[in-house]
């Protein structure tokens, strides 16, 4: 029996969905089979008079096994149906589930009211294994902008490659059914399978596999259906205690996630890598220990082994401050990170402290700077938290029983297993050390999230979860459209739009060297603008705006370079007015009517003073442009 598609659904909401007909060829078997001691008998005899008659119970057993595994599968479709009939229509889902032709423009996004988390796809694993098996994990690849693939791990079974829908009513949030192939088994005595897969992380050449006590990465290629997985590195020992590892001997870890750059050279597209991130053309693997309450960070470099750098918490011990972990699970990162202009810091690595019910923020860089000492190896050093205030303000948008971690954009999603619910989370643009909420997704009551999820590029989020009291399933959602299009804010965007103040350039500025050059330097960096390296192409001296000959700031040189031409003068206040009848000139005490005031001595020398500061740095400017 083949799965239903979109046609066949859509045709069947015009049917009674309570009562679903049964397939054609499980109706003609009742019918046939209703007089048991008729038929049933006179086929049995036919099957006697075989000579393979030895067979016929067997082929039996295997047809009506077929047959159930059929409707099985036709039944959940039909149940997911109805569950899709009561809130809204088929049409209406897919409508909803793809980007929309005109999408609004949205600029800035700092908070949102809560949502309804709205289902995209529903998926039993009923309807993909033939049993409802739970799962423990679920990871996302994008092989290309089309070819894009899930890693399914079955509690206690072997791993399962699911393609991802790239075309027809369901792209990019529906899977093909069956699975496209599985990986190994489970078995905690045998060495060459996996003992209870924790997680798996896909990559474009192969895979990590982070089962008990152990992790593993292979070489694969997704594309080739007979393609075998070849070992390439191993850290720790299955299902075994390994003390001669010290501390690389792994307890029970949980998840993993990868830093790796654009290339060597460049974090991104458009930022380049430099002296100040001496480290970040290297690939690192951060892994939750979560039995050992910390993360550890390995140099995976070299791909045919995982190098022990140095970990994050007390080794052992559950620690609830900003010196470690209690049971720290799910673990993702962002590179660049947001502090990676101003310092050297070229990640940010967010882990879900499951019992201490918090979201840490961790930063993988330099504890000295680089260009001053000898750069040594990269570590992972504390930034922030978000966490529970039982008496703050903010209680209600706290973390409960957070598990997994996926960045989308510039925003971080939690999915907690104790909260139900998806919370999305940013960092603060000005105060990178803090954690700000977004907004939540909540789902229906009889939707229970258990905890994994994966983000894609595109908006879509794949999550495991519980339907009603048992049904195991793994379900798709669309973010909304003000996550998915939202610009990112940048503090150096609020800069050019202020107003520049001369009076603050020219006096606070030019007469204290220290507030120059704070200023200048943190400046120039969020407009990323190369100060620090003469060597590499666009060098600008942060002392180019100091013209020490006149005792001004450069303020076209400024507007030129930092401004992108856009700065415009904050107006000086408006002088204060004296009431008509307590002011006088020479003619007179002013009346009501009388045209003007005139100005005050104080004020033509404040003005002179202004005109010929300004024709100063006019004779200045045409001097050099001569």
């Amino acid at each position: 029996l083949r799965s239903m598609s979109a046609g066949d659904v859509a045709a069947s909401l015009g049917q009674d969905a309570t009562a679903p007909a049964l397939p054609a060829v499980s109706a003609s078997l009742h019918r046939d089979s209703t007089p048991r001691n008729g038929k049933v008998c006179r086929r049995w005899k036919i099957f006697q008079a075989l000579p393979g008659r030895f067979l016929a119970a067997p082929v039996l057993v295997a047809i009506l096994g077929f047959l159930s595994v059929g409707w099985r599968r036709f039944h959940t479709h039909q149940s997911s149906i109805r569950r899709l009939s009561e809130g809204e229509t088929w049409v209406e889902r897919l409508e909803r589930c793809r980007p929309a032709r005109k999408p609004q423009t949205w600029g800035r996004v700092f908070s949102l009211p809560t949502e309804p988390l709205k289902m995209c796809g529903e998926i039993p694993t009923a309807d993909l294994l033939d049993a409802n098996m739970e799962v423990t994990a679920i990871s996302y690849l994008a092989l290309t902008q089309t070819a894009e693939i899930l890693i399914m791990v079955q509690k206690d079974g072997p791993l399962y490659q699911l393609n991802v829908m790239s075309d027809g009513d369901t792209p990019k949030w529906d899977v093909i059914r069956p699975p496209y192939r599985s990986f190994k088994r489970n078995s905690c005595l045998d060495f060459e399978q996996f003992c209870a897969t924790a997680s798996v992380t896909p990559l474009l050449g192969g895979l990590v596999v982070v089962d008990r006590h152990r992790i593993q990465e292979f070489n694969f290629s997704w594309g080739e259906a007979d393609s075998q997985e070849l070992i390439l590195s191993t850290l720790g020992k299955m299902n075994m205690a390994a003390p001669a590892l010290g501390n690389s001997e792994l307890l029970f870890p949980s998840y993993l996630a990868v830093y790796e750059p654009y290339n060597r050279t460049h974090f991104s597209e458009d930022m380049q890598i430099t002296d100040f991130h001496f480290h970040a053309g290297e690939r690192y693997f951060f892994v939750t220990d979560t039995g050992k309450h910390r993360v550890m960070l390995l140099n995976a470099t070299g791909r045919i082994q995982m190098d022990y750098l140095s970990h994050f918490g007390v080794l052992g011990e559950a620690r609830n401050d900003n010196t470690g972990f209690n049971t720290p699970m799910g673990i993702a990162v962002m590179t660049p990170a947001f502090e990676s202009i101003f310092g050297p810091t070229f990640a940010n690595i967010f882990v879900a402290d499951r019992l201490n019910n918090r979201l840490v923020k961790l930063n993988l860089g330099y504890t000295e700077d680089p260009l001053t000492w000898e750069p040594k190896k990269p570590s992972l050093i504390w930034s922030g938290d978000y966490h529970e205030d039982l008496t703050g303000a903010m209680y209600t948008q706290s973390l409960t029983d957070p598990v997994g971690v996926s960045i989308f954009r510039h925003y971080i999603l939690v999915a907690e297993a104790g909260g139900n619910a998806i919370t999305v989370l940013t960092v603060d643009y000005i105060e990178h050390d803090k954690l700000i909420y977004v907004t939540q997704l909540k789902p229906s009551r009889e939707y229970h999230l258990s905890g994994s999820m994966a983000a894609t590029s595109h908006g879509y989020v794949w999550f495991t979860y519980v339907y009603g009291h048992a049904t195991n399933s793994i379900g798709s959602l669309f973010l909304p459209e003000p996550l998915r299009e939202s610009e990112q804010a940048q503090w150096i965007e609020d800069f050019r739009a202020e107003c520049t103040n001369q009076t603050i350039y020219h006096t606070f500025l030019m007469s204290n060297t220290t507030r120059y050059k704070e200023h200048v330097q943190y400046v120039l960096s969020a407009a990323r603008i190369n100060w620090r390296f003469p060597q590499m192409p666009n060098f600008i001296h942060y002392n180019s705006f100091n013209l020490t000959e006149i005792g001004l700031f450069d303020l076209i040189l400024w507007n030129s370079t930092v401004l992108n031409g856009l700065m415009f003068y904050c107006q000086p206040p408006p002088p204060p007015t004296t009431p008509p009848m307590l002011s006088a000139t020479e003619d007179g005490w002013n009346t009501p009517g009388a045209a003007g005031s005139a100005l005050t001595a104080d004020s033509r020398r404040s003005h002179a003073g202004f005109a010929l500061a300004t024709m100063a740095f006019a004779c200045y400017w045409a001097g050099r442009l001569e």
